[in-house]
C-alpha cells in the first residue's frame, strides 16, 4: 500500500464509522399513494425535520433526478416527459396536468444538516393516475318476455381501472341462481314478471364514478282468466236466468300489456257487443241459449292465449228460495191448523154425544132397572147368589143413573148407593138380600159391550151386609 494514501483511507474509515453510527432522518408523506385523475395536479408532500440541507426528487425509471431543493431554492433538471409541468418547494413536488404515463414510484432523498446528528435517508411514494369515468349508458331489451332470457348491458366511454356495481330499485344486485353478473353484463334466465323494475349500473374507479339507470319491462300473460257471472235469477236448483232476463259475464286476466278478450258459445265465436271487452251481456229470449260460454284472453306481445268457461242454465220459470221457504212455512201452518181442527172436532163430538145422552135420559125417565122377586131354586144366579136378571119397570123414586160414557163413576156410585141402602127391602127367599133400586138406563146403553160394566155395578149394589147359605 502506498504510504501517501494511508491518511486518506484512515479518514474515510473514520467518516464511514461515524456515519453508520448516526440515526436516519425521518421521512413521511401526507398521502401515500397519491391518486389523481388525468388533467389534474399531482402533489407529493414530505414531512421531515426542519434543518434540511437538501431534498432531491426522482421520477420512475429516471437516472437523473427531476430536481432538488437546496439552499432555499429549486434546481430542476430537464426531463422531456415533465417539461414545464414540475414545481419543487421545500416540502413538495407538484406535477400539473397529470398524465397516465406519470404513474409510478417516485423517490425523495433528505439530507439533514450536520448539526442534527442525523444521517441521510431515502423513501419512495406511488403515484396513480386515472382517466375519469364518463359516458356510462345502460341498455335493456325493448321486449323482455317472462320465461325467456333477458340481457342487460352497461357501457362507458372513458375510465381506467374501473369496476361496475349493479342495483335494482335502490338495492344492490348480486348474482344468484337466475341472475348472472359479469362486469358490465347482467343476464336473467329465466325472467319473471317480478324482475321488472328500475335497474342501475355504477361505473367507478378510485377517483371518479358515474351511474346510469333504465327501466326493464317484462311482458307476461295472459294468466288463466277469472270468470264471474251476475245472475238475475235466484232459482232453487241452480238456474242462472229466466227467459227475458239479461246475464252479465265478467272476465279478468292478469297480463302485460292488458289482455284483449273474445267470447265463445259452445266453442263457436260469439259477439260480445263490446269489442275486446272483458264484459259479455247476454239478453235471453229462449231456454235454448243454455250452454257453455267461454272467455278467451289474448296478449298481443307474448302471443299467448288463455281461456275459461262457465255453464249457463236458462229456464222458463223458477221458484226462488224465498218462494220455496214461503211454501214450506204455509204447509207447516196448514198442517198445524188441520191438527188443531181435528182435535177440536173430536172434543166437540164427545161433548155433543154427552149432551145427546143427557137429553135422552130426560126424555125417558120411566125406563128404569128394578130388581124382581127372588127367583126360584135352580135359576141362574148373579154374582154369588142364584137370581135371575131383574126386569125393567117404572118407579118414580130412588133410582141410580149409570154414567153416560159407560165407565164407573165412583163418586156418583158412592152417593147413590148410600141413598139406595135406606130404601132397601130384604127378600127372605133369596140367597142374598137385594135392595129395591130403580135405575133408568137407556136401551142403547145396554149393548153387549156394556154388560161387564153394568154387571159389575149390579153386583156391587146387591152385595148384602151378611151372607146366607146358598140353597142348591
Amino acid at each position: 500500500m502506498n504510504l501517501h494514501l494511508l491518511p486518506v483511507v484512515l479518514s474515510l474509515a473514520v467518516f464511514l464509522s461515524v456515519a453508520l453510527s448516526q440515526d436516519l432522518v425521518s421521512i413521511q408523506f401526507k398521502s401515500d399513494p397519491v391518486l389523481v385523475q388525468t388533467g389534474t395536479e399531482a402533489v407529493f408532500t414530505v414531512v421531515t425535520v426542519v434543518q434540511v440541507f437538501s431534498i432531491t426528487w426522482g421520477y420512475p425509471g429516471g437516472v437523473t433526478p427531476l430536481g432538488l431543493w437546496v439552499g432555499g431554492s429549486a434546481v430542476l433538471n430537464t426531463v422531456t416527459q415533465y417539461q414545464g409541468r414540475v414545481t419543487i418547494t421545500a416540502t413538495q413536488l407538484r406535477i400539473s396536468s397529470a398524465q397516465l404515463g406519470d404513474a409510478g414510484n417516485y423517490t425523495v432523498t433528505v439530507d439533514p444538516l450536520p448539526t442534527t446528528g442525523l444521517a441521510q435517508n431515502t423513501r419512495s411514494i406511488q403515484l396513480r393516475v386515472f382517466d375519469a369515468v364518463d359516458g356510462v349508458t345502460l341498455f335493456v331489451p325493448s321486449v323482455a318476455l317472462e320465461g325467456g332470457n333477458v340481457s342487460v348491458r352497461c357501457t362507458w366511454t372513458k375510465g381506467t381501472e374501473t369496476s361496475v356495481l349493479w342495483g335494482k330499485g335502490g338495492s344492490a344486485l348480486t348474482s344468484n341462481s337466475r341472475v348472472t353478473i359479469k362486469g358490465g353484463d347482467l343476464v336473467i334466465n329465466p325472467a319473471r314478471r317480478e324482475d321488472a323494475g328500475v335497474y342501475s349500473c355504477t361505473v367507478s374507479n378510485l377517483v371518479s364514478a358515474q351511474t346510469a339507470s333504465k327501466t326493464l319491462t317484462v311482458y307476461y300473460g295472459p294468466d288463466t282468466p277469472v270468470l264471474s257471472k251476475a245472475s238475475p235469477a235466484d232459482c232453487v236448483g241452480g238456474a242462472d236466468a229466466v227467459v227475458g232476463q239479461t246475464i252479465r259475464l265478467t272476465c279478468v286476466s292478469d297480463s302485460l300489456p292488458p289482455a284483449t278478450f273474445s267470447w265463445k258459445y259452445n266453442n263457436a265465436p260469439v259477439a260480445s257487443g263490446q269489442s275486446d271487452s272483458g264484459v259479455f251481456s247476454l239478453q235471453t229470449f229462449s231456454t235454448n241459449q243454455s250452454g257453455q260460454y267461454k272467455c278467451v284472453a289474448s296478449n298481443a306481445i307474448t302471443g299467448a292465449t288463455s281461456e275459461q268457461g262457465t255453464n249457463l242454465a236458462i229456464v222458463g220459470t223458477c221458484l226462488s228460495a224465498g218462494a220455496v221457504a214461503g211454501i214450506v212455512i204455509g204447509c207447516v201452518v196448514a198442517l198445524i191448523l188441520i191438527v188443531i181442527a181435528i182435535v177440536l172436532l173430536v172434543r166437540w163430538k164427545r161433548v155433543d154425544r154427552r149432551l145427546k145422552e143427557a137429553t135422552g135420559q130426560k126424555r125417558n125417565p120411566e125406563l128404569m132397572l128394578t130388581p124382581t122377586e127372588p127367583p126360584p131354586q135352580g135359576t141362574r144366579t148373579l154374582g154369588r147368589g142364584r137370581h135371575s136378571d131383574p126386569p125393567l119397570h117404572t118407579h118414580p123414586h130412588n133410582f141410580y143413573t149409570v154414567p153416560p160414557d159407560g165407565h164407573d163413576n165412583t163418586h156418583t156410585l158412592s152417593r147413590n148407593t148410600t141413598h139406595c141402602n135406606t130404601m132397601a127391602t130384604p127378600t127372605e127367599t133369596g140367597s142374598h138380600t137385594m135392595p129395591n133400586i130403580r135405575m133408568p138406563i137407556p136401551f142403547h146403553k145396554m149393548a153387549p159391550r156394556r154388560t161387564t160394566t153394568l154387571s159389575h155395578t149390579l153386583l156391587h149394589l146387591r152385595m148384602p151386609t151378611h151372607s146366607t147359605p146358598s140353597h142348591r
